[in-house]
């Protein structure tokens, strides 16, 4: 099993996105629940950005298990609501300062939100707004068009938390989109970039490699993508604000438990925030 990487030289802290793979097609969570707990731990972000977040992750031993060290951002969502995208922040490093939630389209998917937290780095002093978000899904034109929509309101939100703390925006999730969409003209249009477009060192795989398989065992395995694996089709993103953020290395994890866990590999960008 891989052993993580280390934190890259000269950078300050370490933004990680995850689509779980939500328990939405008889794929229960409580299979899967040890292999991310293992793959977060091993490399150790400061912010997590969660998506697929559905109720039986809630009710699964993922976040109880993070809890020690990790604090979680749900925006605050009221009632019987919930969040899927929460965004969890490592408590040693890290001191929340504002937080809040935005669901694109409540009649359309519930489940397409963006959430955010600005958080106070207590070993440099720096401020910063990170977030994690999930983009609507389906193919076509006028599928397109709702992620520019998407695209839009989450940059006009999170420009508007950066202006009123002067802050650099780093964060990620699950875009459904690639770096040569409409979406990404809209979020360029805007000061944000993809850090696998910006980064010193970029892996250079897509970071969706379809659905693990359930094996005569019994147990899910997953395989690399066979066709167009390169990072030009990767639908999952670390975002940054591109004038407030020095990406140093944007990585794809590839280790198998992280196959087998998920259709989407968990990313991570090495950031210096400026």
């Amino acid at each position: 099993m891989s052993q993580g990487i280390e934190l890259t030289s000269g950078a300050e802290l370490r933004v990680m996105a995850s689509n779980i793979w939500g328990e939405y097609f008889g794929n229960p969570a409580v299979e899967r629940e040890d292999a991310f707990l293992a793959i977060f731990k091993r490399y150790s972000p400061d912010v997590l950005a969660l998506q697929e977040v559905c109720r039986k992750w809630w009710a699964s031993k993922l976040i109880p298990g993070l809890s020690e060290e990790y604090g979680v951002v749900d925006g605050n969502p009221k009632g019987n609501d919930f969040n899927y995208t929460p965004l969890l922040y490592k408590k040693s490093r890290l001191e929340l300062v504002d937080s809040g939630w935005v669901r694109y389209h409540a009649k359309l998917d519930r489940s397409k939100c963006v959430t955010w937290g600005v958080f106070k780095d207590k070993v440099t002093g720096k401020v910063f707004c990170s977030y994690s978000t999930h983009y609507w899904y389906k193919g076509g034109p006028e599928h397109d068009y709702i992620r520019t929509v998407n695209a839009e309101v989450m940059s006009k939100c999170l420009l508007e938390v950066s202006k009123k703390y002067n802050c650099p925006v780093v964060g990620g999730g699950d875009f459904n989109c690639n770096i040569s969409s409409d979406a990404f003209a809209v979020l360029r249009s805007f000061g944000f970039e993809s850090a696998q477009e910006i980064a010193d060192v970029a892996s250079p795989e897509c970071s969706h490699h379809g659905d693990p398989i359930r094996g005569e065992d019994g147990k899910y395995r997953g395989f690399l993508r066979k066709k167009d694996n390169v990072k030009a089709y990767s639908i999952d993103h670390i975002v940054v604000l591109k004038s407030r953020v020095k990406v140093l290395r944007e990585h794809v994890i590839l280790d198998q438990d992280a196959l087998d866990a998920s259709d989407h590999s968990p990313i991570f960008a090495d950031i210096v925030l400026k």
